[in-house]
């Protein structure tokens, strides 16, 4: 009864007011982490995202790290939404997806491809919700270090093809999309170059685009011939899978290692990826199976929306295959702040690890706090009102 009274009788508008700092007060981190409060912190200063996905997770992120992946994914939805009802006849389109007669099977391929990324941009009550993603910083799968140097490290990485996603050190350094499109786009020495555009957003697409349910690719499978004494003894077909990474065919071999192994060519950057559009050696499906293109493409259109034009540069359309093929200059051109070119970005789900975060917050800024914080702050609020009423205090 003492504390009873205690509630009552204690100012209302400082009991309130304690009461509110308890129940607003950030939690410890979903995996026990002390590097994270466990929440995406509010920005008074933006307006509330009501986001129908949102993000969970947040395992070894810090504060300004999860600000920094949320900032970043309301950024990528901006680039997405930009992105809706490509023209093929367009110069953006040919430089990331290739030429009308190369890619007239997989048009449709590329706008629901599209389409379903944009979905992340549906606010609270639309009819479509994309799948919440989780986030998290822990690097569990070891790989954020990995690589040489001139080959770049990796930024971000998808697990599993699921809505599941690292952010490395990496992703940290990349600017917000208006400073990057701002900044260069006034830069008359270099605002045709798209690559000195890229920055959180894009990465957050590229991100995206592997996430079976947002991403399909074409994949050819191989089944034995059913057909007596046929040859081949195999059928090959075509179907739908998750989006991966396409690579550069053709290229000379890298050895790599005591195991001779081949180092592929993966296609990170403008440059890689405007080649799988123009290169005979592709597949007319390889670009459109490549996320980057679909970040890229993205960026693209966001710059023409916002400034008005195309940056178009480096142009790859040579004439000369193996020139370029062998040419390691044009290869390997691109600024490596981003990715690591010589190695995927989507790895296996480890076993044992979970493929769901926890509903730490939500990409619009909603702030959940774990019940055992709760539970807590209310005793001490409860044990701080017992001492002023009986003097204690």
């Amino acid at each position: 009864m003492l504390i009873l009274k205690a509630l009552i009788t204690f100012p209302v508008f400082l009991s309130s007011t304690i009461i509110t700092f308890a129940l607003a007060a950030p939690g410890s981190s979903p995996q026990g982490s002390d590097e994270s409060d466990g929440f995406l912190d509010v920005d008074k200063k933006e307006p509330f995202l009501n986001y129908a996905a949102s993000l969970t997770g947040g395992e070894g992120c810090k504060d300004n790290d999860l600000k920094w992946i949320r900032d970043g994914f309301d950024e990528m939805n901006r680039l997405f939404a930009a992105a809706q009802g490509p023209n093929f006849d367009n110069q953006s389109e040919i430089d990331f997806f290739g030429r009308p007669f190369r890619i007239g099977n997989f048009t449709d391929l590329i706008r629901a491809n599209l389409r379903r990324a944009g979905q992340y941009g549906n606010m609270h009550g639309a009819d479509i919700v994309n799948p919440d993603i989780h986030v998290r910083c822990d690097d569990p799968n070891d790989i954020c270090n990995e690589g040489k140097k001139k080959d770049g490290k990796h930024a971000a990485y998808n697990i599993g093809n699921e809505p599941h996603i690292n952010f490395c050190k990496k992703y940290f350094t990349l600017d917000p999309l208006d400073k990057q499109v701002n900044g260069e786009s006034s830069n008359d020495q270099a605002n045709n170059y798209l690559i000195n555009y890229y920055n959180r957003a894009t990465l957050w697409a590229r991100m995206v685009m592997h996430i079976a349910d947002v991403g399909e690719a074409v994949v050819m499978r191989a089944t034995p011939n059913s057909r007596p004494n046929a040859t081949p003894e195999w059928d090959q077909t075509l179907g739908l899978g998750p989006m991966k990474t396409s690579v550069i065919a053709g290229v000379m071999d890298d050895k790599n290692g005591p195991m001779n192994i081949r180092a592929l060519k993966y296609a990170y950057g403008v440059t890689r990826a405007k080649l799988l559009t123009t290169l005979s050696t592709q597949n007319p499906y390889d670009a459109p199976n490549n996320a980057e293109n679909y970040a890229l493409y993205a960026l693209a259109r966001y710059v023409v929306q916002k400034r008005g034009f195309f940056p178009n540069m480096p142009l790859v359309d040579f004439g000369n295959d193996m020139a370029v093929l062998t040419n390691n200059q044009i290869i390997d051109g691109d600024k490596k702040k981003f990715a690591c070119f010589d190695m995927p970005d989507v790895v296996p789900r480890i076993d044992g690890m979970k493929r769901e975060g926890a509903k730490s917050s939500s990409s619009a800024n909603a702030v959940l706090v774990p019940t055992a914080t709760i539970v807590s702050l209310v005793l001490a609020a409860i044990w701080i009102l017992l001492g002023w009423t009986t003097g204690w205090l």
